[in-house]
């Protein structure tokens, strides 16, 4: 017999988690697929999970009319932190030797695997069944198996649609009270209202996902006044130019309380576009991006930043990018101004040409000097926590 094992926290699960079950079935002829959903998962630890019962009884609804999908508690019933290994030994102890088990995972779970509990002895229990994921192609087999010799005739590529659906945006969404279908089960969709899993009710008014309510934004305009970042009169500006007010981003975005504030608004905004990374041109992004990823890994996210050099190095990769930063990833690109969007632009072009997508572009202020209008022509998704008046004011933009 022949036994996928699809794991995961389900929180919750969705038309990806069922896609992928169904042609890893297909592809590897198995005779059934093993939903099991994690109990305590220590690679998650510091993110916050729905109970399990939620998420074995979503798992339950989403499987319920495939009689090729099957449900495990296991781990749900294990107390402490679970591990694959572990799950791993039992499974093989309860199904016999003449089963063989396929251990469903995307690439981007795969290329962590050095952090996995014992991973050379993981090797020897099963076979592995890798598929591509948004941001994360092009497995390196040949190095994983010089890194791992175990892996010879263990490692099963699989090939499906990227979908670009993912547990965390589906929990952004029904905060935000969007629309879930097409996303998930329409069980599943009626569970999460009923029993308002994710903090506020599906379909409810919300602020549309676009950041946080115009209060902290206020608060965000105040603590520029505040601490120097933006001031009023007559300024004459590096361009020549002369100005009715003055903005240094850098006072604001490393400023604790204004970055805090900065991150609270992108970060939502991000997510909703489906952002798998952010970054933008050195010096006005760096502290952006930072207190970006941070606030990220706080909220059970994951954006890695990136920056991007004015010049690429002379010496050693000669890279124009800084940081961990996939190829075909969905990015963000930010600044804390935008002028003519000239420093947006040279870091669009870096990503892009890393074969990267930019999914949404975004500044502290928008001064309303033709780039917002520039990037608009080209086609990007531009957004600005505040913006310049005609009348030189700078005012809160309200979300969408």
């Amino acid at each position: 017999m022949r036994v996928g094992i699809l794991g995961g926290t389900f929180d919750p699960v969705h038309l990806g988690h069922l896609t992928l079950a169904e042609e890893a079935r297909v592809q590897l002829k198995l005779d059934y697929v093993l939903f099991m959903p994690a109990g305590q998962p220590w690679l998650k630890e510091a993110q916050q999970l729905s109970s399990a019962n939620d998420r074995l009884q979503m798992v339950r609804l989403a499987v319920a009319s495939n009689p090729d999908f099957r449900v495990s508690v296991d781990e749900i019933e294990r107390s402490g932190p679970t591990y694959t290994i572990d799950t791993l030994k039992a499974l093989s102890d309860n199904l016999g030797s003449e089963t063989e088990l396929f251990f469903i995972l995307g690439l981007d779970a795969m290329e962590h695997f050095s952090r996995w509990k014992e991973p050379e002895t993981l090797l020897e229990l099963c076979q592995w069944a890798v598929v591509e994921r948004p941001g994360h192609q092009g497995f390196d087999l040949a190095g994983f198996g010089s890194k791992y010799p175990g892996s010879a005739g263990k490692i099963n590529l699989l090939s499906m649609p990227l979908m670009g659906i993912s547990a965390s945006e589906i929990r952004r969404r029904a905060k935000a009270g969007m629309s879930l279908r097409y996303y998930l089960p329409e069980g599943v969709a009626e569970y999460i209202q009923e029993h308002k899993l994710y903090g506020q009710e599906v379909g409810s008014e919300g602020n549309g996902g676009e950041g946080v309510g115009p209060g902290s934004l206020e608060r965000l305009l105040e603590v520029a006044l505040e601490r120097g970042a933006l001031k009023y009169g007559k300024f004459t500006l590096s361009s020549g130019k002369e100005s009715t007010y003055y903005f240094d981003g850098r006072l604001l975005s490393l400023d604790p309380e204004g970055a805090k504030l900065i991150s609270e608004a992108m970060l939502p905004i991000l997510l909703q576009a489906g952002a798998e990374a952010v970054g933008g041109l050195t010096l006005g992004a760096d502290p952006i991006v930072s207190s970006i990823a941070l606030a990220s890994h706080l909220q059970g996210e994951h954006i890695p930043g990136f920056i991007v050099r004015k010049e690429a190095k002379t010496h050693g990769t000669g890279q124009g990018i800084e940081g961990p930063l996939p190829p075909k990833s969905r990015v963000a690109i930010i600044d804390d101004v935008c002028t003519t969007a000239g420093s947006l632009f040279q870091a669009i072009a870096a990503v892009e040409a890393a074969g990267c997508t930019v999914v949404k572009v975004a500044a502290i202020l928008d001064r309303k000097e033709g780039g917002s209008e520039e990037l608009a022509r080209r086609g990007y998704d531009f957004v600005a926590l505040m913006s310049a008046s005609p009348d030189g004011r700078i005012q809160v933009v309200k979300p969408k």
